[in-house]
């Protein structure tokens, strides 16, 4: 995550160039979309002479390999966790925030691809963690594989909105004090908000505002514990300025509030007003972990500043290379962006 392109997640990856150049569909490169080069929208290596020099051929494109499930844990309410043996350059690119990876079972088509979040990546041991919760047939079928899974990735676009070059500055600050960041997870969004502060590696100051209603249980706390994070401390966002003690505890020091989401948000209907009272000003950075309708409530009832939000990409995931479709979201302008790729989202857009 050392460049956030606010239009591609893959520009300038070991996956650019992607099929989307060989079709005239790039999302960066004038060259390659049926335009002039004056078009380009990317200062880094030309992609267009990547593709050339690549004799017209995406030379590394993301394919299927077999992993083995190190272990499997079933939950209540049809929640599991699966730790899957993969290479350590695999487990580093899953390291960063909004990773996600497609999971499929032995003999199956490409129809039966779950796209999930990467929970916990453990680059040592080349690991990779998730959490999935059984709803209809793909997750069924998840639940049901053994020894080894078909897996796919690492995708790169799995959180959204102008708050994510911010990420990068709060983490690499050299002085003054840690940034303050509040992270609002509903059921099983504290997956990826467990990659999110494993990255930070304890740069930042982080409140957790968590509804565990369809992740109820002890997997939450597991999940938080073997990630090596300290939730038992809490940290007052009242003082201007951390004292020194405070900034020396802010090594992985989380503080965890479970409150339905709907006390934040205002009551699911008549958005009421919510019972939770949160001062945004006290925070650098928002995430929202949870789905569309909350994403919205929250930025609304809160006030969020658009270059704070950091929230979820919830758009339906096929294929991960912008050639299904299935993401599309048509912009009010009538311009089509494939949300599997394109980072840059107005909220009022999309929701």
């Amino acid at each position: 995550m050392k460049y956030v392109n606010k239009l591609c997640a893959d520009v300038g990856t070991a996956n650019c160039p992607c099929p989307l150049a060989e079709t005239g569909d790039c999302l960066i490169c004038g060259r390659l979309s049926g335009k002039d080069c004056s078009d380009c929208k990317w200062s880094g290596v030309c992609i267009y002479n990547e593709y050339i020099q690549n004799d017209k051929i995406i030379r590394n494109r993301r394919k299927n390999f077999r992993a083995s499930i190190v272990e499997k844990r079933e939950y209540e309410n049809g929640v599991g966790v699966m730790a899957l043996k993969v290479p350590r350059g695999f487990a580093l690119e899953a390291s960063f925030p909004g990773s996600f990876i497609f999971l499929n079972g032995d003999d199956r088509s490409e129809f039966s691809n779950v796209p999930i979040s990467v929970m916990r990546s453990d680059i040592e041991k080349g690991m990779v963690h998730i959490a999935f919760k059984i709803i209809s047939a793909k997750t069924k079928l998840l639940s049901k594989v053994q020894g080894s899974i078909m897996l796919r990735g690492v995708y790169r676009n799995g959180l959204l909105g102008k708050g994510l070059p911010g990420m990068e500055r709060d983490v690499t600050a050299k002085s003054g004090r840690p940034a303050r960041w509040l992270i609002i997870t509903k059921g099983l969004g504290f997956a990826p908000a467990v990659n999110i502060l494993n990255w930070a590696g304890g740069r930042a100051v982080s409140k957790i505002l968590m509804d565990d209603e369809k992740a109820e249980g002890s997997v939450i706390e597991d999940c938080f514990l073997e990630a090596g994070l300290n939730f038992d401390e809490a940290v007052s966002y009242d003082e201007k300025e951390l004292t020194q003690e405070e900034k020396n505890r802010a090594d992985r020091t989380i503080k965890i509030e479970k409150t339905p989401l709907w006390d934040i948000a205002g009551a699911a209907g008549d958005m009421q007003e919510g019972r939770v009272r949160i001062k945004i000003g006290q925070f650098d950075r928002v995430f929202i972990l949870a789905s569309d309708y909350y994403i919205a409530s929250l930025k609304s009832k809160l006030d969020i500043p658009d270059d704070k939000l950091v929230f979820s990409n919830n758009f339906h995931m096929c294929c991960g290379e912008g050639i299904c479709g299935a993401c599309s979201h048509a912009e009010g302008a009538g311009d089509s962006r494939k949300m599997c790729k394109c980072r840059y989202a107005d909220i009022s857009e999309l929701l």
